[in-house]
């Protein structure tokens, strides 16, 4: 072919394509019952003036980071903690906007401290907290200022990796999960403890553990020094043994039958890089707890694909007895993503706040000495018409949880605004380095780190903000909260 006939086709070829692009209708064309669609003119100039108002990640961050850190110009202590609570978009939002919401969470974790005990702390949600995403940055935190180290509870068969402990399972164990996988049943007793499943033992297994080398793992997380066994309806005589490093060999045995919930623990004299934990005989095991105290712990709990719906289908009175034995203070539910694919008008965001509110009512007749904090989920993006944008109707998912959990006592958290609001993901996918993945939906490890970072930062604020009020007046402090006017030298307590 002549270069000449080449050059016509390639000119004749560009016309059709650029007729199609200014002339095709926006909404496509309807053949044989399929809508055909072409990038429009209209999507092409709406991109392009998308781009001057795009979110700036990095200004988005620092704009959280900084909500958090009290400038001293601001002249009184006091007039941070006020402005935080009533208009920082960052905060966590309380119910009836009662500051005093967390003192007594924060209260027991400075007892525990001292006391040399752990506290803990269940972090329950979908896929955006595999690997200990999250959740490990707030325990890192929170251990920093509270005592406390190590990965926390975790299932004696664990269906996923971790980047917090190293485990492995041999032995006669049968697996039950509330949340079901190719590797595991459904129980028939429905008690799945606080890890929403457990295994049944039925003769010997053995449990190994050793210390995180993952380089996403947190500094703490590494120190293991005390191994505990939640277990339950064993039959007597129950042996366990546990051989950690150079240690002497640790046994146990639970010579009666125990038809509640159970704990065996070993503290340890050192943190231990290594363990080998021996069970022989019959129980239903419902988590391995590798803690290093006193202080706190957070235990990650990921059910991919859930929507924060079901969880009351755990027996309720396992579920009160081992929250009760792990003293248990918080209960953090992280969920709402994987709602957004069912919801498609406002009556179904109305239908799926009804189910929540049967989990709200349920964690609080279990654990009613527990605080309830609700995190709410991440910026979503979905292909419409040919461009990436918000799953429709999630900022209106946002604010009914946020609505309906203030409404029911339960604290929250914001993360689809602290993100940036609407196309904030688009942009978390964009950032370098990548802050979600290419699925616009999950973060990567570094936005993970952000999120948890984030979360921790903020509720610390609250006992920041209580450890200032054991210094003062509890009375003058509450008319200043209630008044837009600062009182000086009447706070000091005398």
């Amino acid at each position: 072919m002549k270069p000449q006939k080449i050059v016509l086709f390639f000119l004749a070829l560009f016309s059709l394509m650029f007729a199609c692009w200014y002339f095709f209708p926006s909404e496509g064309v309807e053949v044989g019952g399929v809508r055909l669609r072409f990038p429009s003119y209209e999507s092409a100039l709406q991109d392009l003036e998308n781009q001057g108002t795009a979110i700036d990640v990095d200004s988005v961050l620092l704009a959280v980071r900084e909500s958090y850190e009290m400038v001293m110009e601001q002249g009184d202590t006091l007039d941070f903690y006020k402005g935080y609570l009533t208009s920082n978009p960052n905060r966590i939002h309380l119910p009836g906007d009662d500051y005093t919401f967390f003192d007594s969470l924060f209260a027991g974790l400075d007892t525990a401290a001292a006391s040399g005990q752990v506290v803990r702390i269940v972090h329950y949600g979908d896929s955006q907290l595999e690997m200990d995403r999250i959740s490990s940055v707030l325990r890192q935190m929170l251990q920093d200022r509270f005592g406390g180290s190590g990965p926390g509870m975790v299932p004696i068969l664990k269906p996923m990796s971790s980047v917090s402990v190293t485990q492995s399972t041999t032995g006669s164990l049968t697996r039950y999960a509330l949340v079901s996988d190719t590797l595991s049943k459904r129980s028939p007793t429905h008690r799945y403890g606080p890890l929403t499943r457990y295994s049944i033992l039925s003769g010997e297994a053995r449990f190994s553990f050793r210390r995180a080398e993952n380089r996403y793992a947190q500094e703490r997380v590494r120190s293991i020094s005390k191994v505990s066994v939640l277990f339950g309806h064993n039959s007597p005589g129950l042996k366990l043994s546990l051989k950690c490093d150079t240690l002497s060999l640790l046994t146990a045995s639970v010579d009666s039958a125990v038809n509640g919930v159970g704990v065996v623990s070993w503290d340890l004299p050192q943190s231990v890089r290594q363990g080998v934990l021996t069970l022989n005989g019959t129980a239903e095991i419902y988590g391995i707890m590798l803690d290093g105290g006193p202080g706190v712990t957070v235990d990650n709990i990921a059910l991919r694909g859930c929507s924060g719906t079901i969880l009351s289908g755990i027996d309720s009175a396992v579920l009160r007895d081992s929250y009760a034995k792990t003293d248990t203070r918080l209960i953090v539910l992280q969920f709402g993503g994987n709602a957004m694919p069912g919801i498609s008008s406002r009556k179904a965001i109305s239908l799926y706040m009804g189910r929540l509110e049967k989990q709200f009512e349920f964690f609080k007749s279990v654990a009613p000495w527990a605080k309830l904090l609700f995190v709410g989920p991440a910026d979503m993006s979905k292909s419409v018409n040919g461009s990436l944008v918000t799953w429709p109707l999630l900022p209106d998912l946002n604010d009914s949880l946020k609505v309906h959990c203030l409404r029911n006592g339960i604290a929250y958290w914001d993360t689809f605004n602290m993100m940036g609001g609407p196309g904030s993901m688009k942009e978390w996918v964009n950032h370098s380095p990548q802050l979600a993945g290419p699925d616009y939906i999950h973060f990567t490890t570094k936005g993970a780190a952000e999120v948890g970072g984030a979360l921790a930062k903020s509720l610390l604020l609250y006992d920041d903000f209580r450890r200032l009020r054991m210094s003062l007046s509890e009375d003058a402090v509450k008319e200043y909260m209630d008044s837009p006017m600062a009182i000086d030298s009447s706070l000091r307590s005398e």
